[in-house]
């Protein structure tokens, strides 16, 4: 009898412990799930991939600035800027045991240059001419131009397997339902309802991860996931939560840090009439109440955003002559600019100009309660004005799809910020990137790619200050789309059964759920004994 209750009592502690191990999380709330785990899919088993099954060569912290060596050791640039040597680690294995060698590395970069649908890092785009080996585990990638930004968009590329992919068709299509990846964790179980990855045994940087498993259920919307929170289900959730404080004075395990995140802008269809016209896109800009949207669609929660889009810590980058040329919430200015652009209300009260109805569609991804309440807000801001947007919440692969198709007339959406100001407006702003990055509204611009080129070919300060003053006014003579707020990375997590997490005493990572930065996060987790 003595014996049986020891093997129970170990039993049980085996059960505790590898329950504490275990760590559940929201990626997404865009519905159930599909079996999709192609790392280059902008959906949340995509996300779950890139990261967690699949890793980059360098990983690049946003928040502190640093450029992390991952699956490559080390990397060194030439005297002439134009070529990056990579040497690759020696003791990587693909999860299904094949060992992990530059060929894959080349193979992927190859894979980006033949399906530029999958190059969403933009390396070939970025001036990448050539991947080659050296040997097996160095990797040389050459530039046409210098670009020193470059290194960003490396740090973007997931390194997929050869032997498994090279007999993919197409792989900007393929699903990818049993991943094969060098990562910390491994597909376990799959079903539309929730996705379990179980820690890769031969992982290979295992000591540092003590997260045995993670579990991650689908939600349809942030209502479910937020009732999950309260009732205490996760230890991780990247959603809004409408007066969290509340919820924290009741548990005292759950805790919230809402840092600074991408900002979000209300962006138009450049190449549709009429949001060709950069009077009508001024009047948008006046008409807008972003201070309202902060406190009410947001509940208070959201940063609020300058026209050019500079954060905290960047200010010497503003230029203050062009403040005077800020825009703000100004219905004398908006009426004269409606009327300058030659529209008047017509008897439903909605501004027209011959055949032309300001009334439009509105997208924004559904589920996305936030979102969708500052869409409803606009919405009223603006019928004032004899603007008529029709809130059209759409499923997130839908959403993005409809973006990249031109196939919209505005849309509530963010762009991504990146390590620094200047990589924000390379995002935003590049001809390169329109309606397939960042630069959702297609902003197209000779003056603007010339200044984006020059800005990566330099790091003197004086220089810098002088290109990016001259794309603030660009930004402010055009409104290539109308900046709203900065979006919260929203973040909520559980002291319950793990420590380590980042807070805003200790912000050494940005907790978002998209990329890298996700299982730099998870390395510093440790379950609680």
């Amino acid at each position: 009898m003595k014996r049986l209750a020891g093997v129970v009592i170990l039993a049980l502690l085996v059960a505790v412990t590898s329950f504490a191990s275990e760590l559940s999380m929201v990626i997404a709330v865009t519905g159930p799930f599909q079996r999709n785990f192609n790392p280059y899919f902008a959906g949340a088993t995509g996300y779950i991939a890139a990261g967690f099954i699949y890793e980059t060569l360098i990983y690049s912290n946003t928040k502190t600035g640093e450029l992390i060596p991952w699956l490559a050791s080390e990397f060194e640039w030439s005297s002439d800027l134009k070529e990056i040597t990579l040497k690759l680690r020696k003791n990587v294995k693909w999860s299904d045991g094949t060992p992990f060698s530059a060929d894959d590395v080349v193979f992927t970069f190859e894979t980006l240059r033949k399906f530029p649908a999958l190059d969403s890092p933009g390396v070939w785009r970025g001036g990448v001419i050539e991947v080659v080996k050296l040997d097996d585990h160095t990797v040389k990638i050459r530039l046409d131009r210098v670009n020193t930004f470059i290194i960003y968009s490396i740090a973007g590329v997931y390194v997929l397997p050869k032997h498994l992919w090279e007999k993919v068709e197409d792989p900007s299509k393929f699903t990818n339902e049993n991943p094969i990846g060098t990562g910390a964790y491994q597909l376990e179980s799959f079903s539309d309802q929730v996705v379990v990855l179980k820690k890769n045994p031969s992982y290979w940087n295992a000591e540092k991860i003590k997260v045995e498993r993670i579990r991650i259920p689908a939600f349809s919307g942030n209502e479910s996931a937020q009732l999950a929170v309260a009732k205490g289900e996760l230890d991780w959730a990247g959603i809004n939560y409408p007066q969290i404080e509340k919820l924290v004075q009741q548990n005292k395990d759950i805790k919230y840090w809402f840092a600074e995140g991408n900002p979000v802008f209300l962006f138009f269809n450049l190449s549709k009439k009429p949001f060709d016209d950069v009077l009508l896109r001024k009047a948008f800009a006046h008409a807008i109440d972003t201070d309202q949207l902060v406190k009410i669609g947001m509940t208070g929660y959201a940063a609020p955003v300058n026209p050019v889009v500079i954060k905290s810590g960047y200010e010497y980058l503003i230029d203050e002559s062009l403040k005077k040329e800020w825009w703000r919430h100004d219905p004398k200015t908006d009426e004269k600019l409606f009327s300058q652009a030659g529209f008047k209300k017509g008897r439903d009260g909605v501004l027209t100009k011959e055949n032309i109805r300001l009334s439009y569609d509105l997208l924004v991804p559904a589920g996305w309660t936030d979102w969708i309440a500052v869409c409803e807000l606009l919405s009223q801001q603006l019928r004032d004005y004899g603007v008529e947007l029709k809130v059209t919440p759409i499923d997130f692969g839908q959403y993005l799809q409809r973006i990249r198709n031109k196939d919209f007339d505005v849309v509530l959406s963010w762009a991504s910020y990146g390590a620094t100001v200047y990589h924000f407006y390379d995002n935003f702003m590049n001809s390169a990137n329109a309606f397939v990055g960042s630069n959702r509204g297609g902003w197209i611009d000779q003056r603007t790619d010339e200044l984006l080129s020059k800005m990566k070919q330099t790091s003197n300060l004086s220089e810098l200050k002088s290109i990016v003053a001259e794309l603030q006014k660009i930004m402010l003579e055009n409104v290539p789309a109308v900046p709203l707020y900065y979006n919260p990375v929203w973040f909520i997590y559980s002291t319950k059964n793990f420590t380590g997490w980042p807070s805003e005493k200790n912000p050494y990572v940005e907790p978002r759920i998209t990329g890298m930065d996700k299982i730099y996060l998870v390395m510093n987790l440790r379950p609680v004994k």
